[in-house]
């Protein structure tokens, strides 16, 4: 990348990591869902690029990774929580299953970001952004990283087309990582687009199939939680409605994913 547009991305991703510190700050008070939700795509934009530049090793990217672990577990559980009906008990049970799960979640949360994030990190990360990733930036063509990262969009595509309609386990393994490979491409392309040719019917295409991805993985994790969650032997058959239910749901979703 020419020495211009590296200066111009630096300044986008030392932007990304200062809104990630807002909603950070602003996820402390579990005011609003959404700031943990705007916090977490900040940090998978900066890990997106941290990849991208092979700078796997960097402290700062397993400090970012323990992150969006924690704020990823407390993410899930918000969606799961918005998403419950409550109309019947066995419902209502586990509507208070997941808001106690959720509880914990957000302690381990604080705990980490108390532990993790400071002003010391704020400077390692400025220097890490401004130093070795705008080093790497300057020696690749912008051009190299739109083609890696397609190709690994591309190449776990055709690993999840492969199985689409296949039941079993392998299925949802090829889904799960066609989604964070289409996160990773999306993310790719829509900090590299200014320097490029590519359009943005490219971008709205990726934008579409990750929405799709999103709400598969959302009702995959809904029926995990309701085959792990152990309501009164009463309910017992209402538990075993909802999972059926939502295998069914499951299977119709992998079944019908489009990628056009």
């Amino acid at each position: 990348m020419n020495h211009r547009d590296v200066e111009n991305l630096t300044f986008e991703l030392l932007e990304t990591w200062s809104t990630f510190n807002h909603y950070a700050k602003e996820a402390q008070t579990f005011k609003n869902p959404e700031d943990v939700h705007q916090a977490r795509i900040r940090l998978r934009k900066l890990i997106t690029f941290a990849k991208l530049l092979d700078q796997t090793e960097e402290p700062i990217y397993l400090i970012w990774k323990r992150l969006m672990h924690a704020f990823g577990q407390v993410r899930d559980l918000d969606v799961q929580l918005s998403q419950q009906s409550v109309k019947s008990p066995i419902e209502q049970l586990f509507a208070e299953h997941l808001a106690l799960q959720l509880q914990g979640k957000r302690a381990t949360l604080i705990e980490t970001m108390h532990l993790l994030i400071s002003n010391e990190l704020d400077r390692s990360v400025r220097r890490f952004l401004a130093g070795p990733l705008t080093k790497q930036l300057k020696r690749i063509h912008e051009k190299e990283l739109l083609q890696t990262a397609e190709k690994r969009f591309d190449k776990k595509k055709l690993n999840y087309e492969k199985v689409q309609h296949k039941e079993g386990s392998k299925r949802i393994q090829m889904m799960h990582e066609l989604r964070l490979a289409t996160k990773f491409y999306r993310y790719t392309v829509e900090y590299l687009r200014p320097y490029t040719d590519v359009q943005k019917t490219t971008v709205d295409r990726l934008k579409r199939i990750q929405t799709q991805l999103g709400d598969v993985n959302d009702t995959y994790n809904r029926l995990e939680r309701w085959r792990l969650f152990s309501p009164p032997v009463a309910q017992a058959p209402d538990q075993a409605k909802e999972v059926a239910r939502l295998e069914r749901k499951l299977a119709k979703m992998l079944d019908q994913l489009s990628f056009t």
